[in-house]
């Protein structure tokens, strides 16, 4: 008897001490967008062009370090998703319950070096559903299954992925299928499987090659598979990207990148991104130009086309980096140490085919307000001026999270 307590013992200790292991928390969020075609669409009492969606928000995460180099991590969340196009007619609201596992990681480092806390020198391996993005941040970037095994040296860094989408809840992140797929999301649906796809990626980069310049490539293939929510099979693409960053002066420094994408029968096209920023070294100011290129049918180009879904503008139709250009500037700073600002102006122009047409201007104001650690409020307004005034749009969010 004696010994069969001491086992029970023994069990409930090492499982407490298991549980007691994790680090965990939660947190509350409420988000708010509201849309309208018109910047004066109040003023007007138009209020039937507005549109809403709402959402309340409850996240929670846990860890667990097996050791210094070795841990598990997983993200949850629970929404309730209210959205209407119209607010003036109530018939086309739509309220959603959405649960969503955000991550799902296991995470490994081995060491190469005998100082296994170095950073270079080792292989990492992220394993479940984790975030993969691309060197341009605009092709690829979103959660999905699949594993990132990645070496990291001094003067080189690599990385081999591959992951799948079809069981990923298409109501928190969208693919761009292909015009004639026969997918179709249900946004009244808790839960709907995303588009099916395998993705396979590598990537290599050289830090500081030559004049503290970072030369990176990369390439991605993309094959549509039949799934639980079938509709893309077939449906394959490939994108390479060469990227270039690095310091032209003290306080100055620019990213380049450039990616070639193709739907193999549909020929080439071409995502280019730039942007050089000035770092004034005072309280975190960062001035920045930028320009982005998303062909057309020009130059002997296709129109080209990414993988996640990404608004170019905040324009009516939220038009996708495809046949578009515009070119602006950026300004944030950090005036004091609880408050982050910043102010973007851009203008855009069409380019389906060989002519650039002028489509309007954009800007924008971002503020976040970190009232405590774990309380934060951020809001944005954007206002997009249409060449054609009744193409304009304004969008304002509001955001508000609680951590505990």
């Amino acid at each position: 008897m004696i010994k069969k307590t001491f086992l029970i013992s023994s069990l409930f200790l090492a499982l407490s001490s298991f549980i007691y292991s994790f680090d965990y928390g939660a947190s509350i969020t409420s988000y708010t967008k509201v849309e309208t075609p018109s910047l004066l669409a109040a003023e007007k009492d138009e209020f039937k062009t507005f549109a809403l969606k709402q959402e309340e928000i409850l996240t929670g995460w846990l860890r667990h370090d097996f050791s210094p180099t070795m841990y598990l991590a997983a993200e949850a969340d629970v929404r309730f998703r209210t959205t209407n196009p119209n607010l003036d007619n109530t018939d086309n609201l739509v309220n959603v319950f959405i649960p969503d596992l955000k991550l799902f990681r296991f995470f490994k480092k081995f060491a190469l070096s005998a100082d296994a806390s170095a950073s270079a020198d080792c292989i990492t391996l992220n394993a479940g559903r984790i975030f993969y993005s691309d060197i341009t941040g605009t092709v690829l970037n979103q959660p999905a299954d699949g594993f990132n095994l990645s070496y990291s040296a001094s003067r080189v860094k690599a990385r081999l992925y591959a992951n799948y989408t079809g069981l990923l809840n298409a109501q928190n992140v969208t693919i761009l299928n292909k015009k004639t797929s026969s997918y179709l999301l249900d946004p009244k649906k808790p839960w709907y499987f995303a588009a099916p796809y395998t993705n396979a990626g590598c990537a290599i980069e050289f830090p500081y090659l030559f004049a503290n310049q970072t030369l990176s490539a990369e390439f991605l293939a993309s094959f549509g598979s039949g799934g639980i929510e079938s509709g893309t099979t077939g449906y394959n693409r490939l994108w390479g990207s060469l990227g270039l960053n690095g310091f032209l002066l003290k306080n100055l420094c620019y990213v380049f990148t450039t990616t070639f994408g193709s739907e193999f029968e549909d020929g080439i096209s071409n995502l280019t991104k730039l942007s050089v920023t000035y770092l004034p070294n005072f309280k975190n100011m960062a001035v920045s130009i930028f320009g982005h290129y998303a062909s057309g049918q020009q130059l002997g180009l296709k129109p080209f086309k990414g993988f996640t879904k990404a608004t170019a503008v905040a324009a009516p139709g939220e038009p996708e980096y495809s046949g578009i250009t515009k070119a602006g500037a950026s300004i944030s700073i950090k005036p004091i140490k609880s408050i982050f600002t910043a102010l973007n102006t851009s203008a855009v122009f069409s380019c389906p085919k060989d002519e650039f047409e002028y489509k309007g201007f954009e800007a924008g104001l971002t503020g976040v307000f970190q009232i405590f650690s774990d309380l934060n409020i951020n809001g944005n307004f954007t206002q997009f001026f249409a060449k054609e005034s009744n193409n304009s749009k304004a969008t304002f969010t509001l955001a508000a999270s609680l951590a505990f």
